[in-house]
């Protein structure tokens, strides 16, 4: 029980800050944007939005049902982005309301968003169950996934596309899990008050990713899940709390 609370507590204090790491940080692109560090940040905020969409290489099942609140926050920028890193290094992140309905043939769609400081993001995306769901305990499951997202601000607009490998294998209460991504971020430039030449700009950017997590069902339709990430070299951690049925 205790081990529970204190994966809560963490949890609680990863999901808080992130909100203010999304408000803080991303507005400030207009200040600190450069050509060379367009690219960079395209990475930063291509890894971060393509982080913490899964906990689990099993897919829902037809009618199943997930709802929940997650957040990923990478500890420092890569090494170039000036805009998230103008003041040295810092951690950033982003929190992000997820929902997710099974489909047939081992197929699960989801749908996923977050508003907040002038940044706003909406996307979605499918994944699909490589092995049959199985219920039985240390079974192992894999799936693939891909994810889309839209994102919109005053000084630069994005578009990310993000694939998934996640495999895991576990017991109802508790399930390891690792994955493999990639993500492509389309990054363009509205307003640059540091260099007004790069207004209307477009760098695309690619990056790899890597999670190693667990989730925890203190209850039956409960779940709390913790990870690990690296994101494209850099160090991070995730985290997350919702409904599963």
């Amino acid at each position: 029980m205790k081990k529970r609370v204190g994966v809560l507590i963490a949890l609680l204090f990863l999901i808080g800050p992130s909100e203010s790491f999304a408000a803080a940080s991303y507005d400030n692109f207009a200040n600190y944007a450069t050509q060379s560090s367009l690219a960079p940040f395209a990475r930063d905020l291509g890894g971060i939005l393509g982080s913490s969409t899964f906990h689990s290489g099993r897919v829902l099942g037809f009618s199943g049902f997930d709802v929940g609140v997650h957040a990923v926050a990478q500890f420092t920028p890569e090494a170039g982005d000036t805009i998230l890193g103008h003041n040295g290094p810092q951690t950033f992140g982003m929190p992000m309301v997820q929902a997710e309905v099974g489909l047939p043939f081992r197929v699960d769609g989801f749908v996923r968003g977050m508003s907040y400081g002038g940044l706003t993001v909406a996307g979605g995306g499918l994944r699909y169950g490589i092995i049959k769901p199985k219920d039985t305990p240390w079974s192992p499951q894999l799936m693939i996934s891909g994810v889309a997202d839209s994102v919109t601000a005053q000084d630069f607009s994005a578009s990310h596309f993000g694939c998934n490998l996640v495999a895991s294998m576990g017991t109802q209460k508790f399930t390891p899990y690792l994955g493999a991504g990639l993500d492509l971020t389309n990054l363009s430039v509205k307003n640059s008050n540091l260099d007004p030449s790069l207004d209307g700009d477009y760098v695309r950017a690619w990056g790899d990713r890597f999670t190693a997590g667990v989730q925890f069902r203190p209850a039956q339709f409960f779940y709390i899940h913790l990870a690990y990430v690296l994101l494209h070299g850099e160090s991070g951690t995730e985290g997350g709390l919702g409904l599963r049925f």
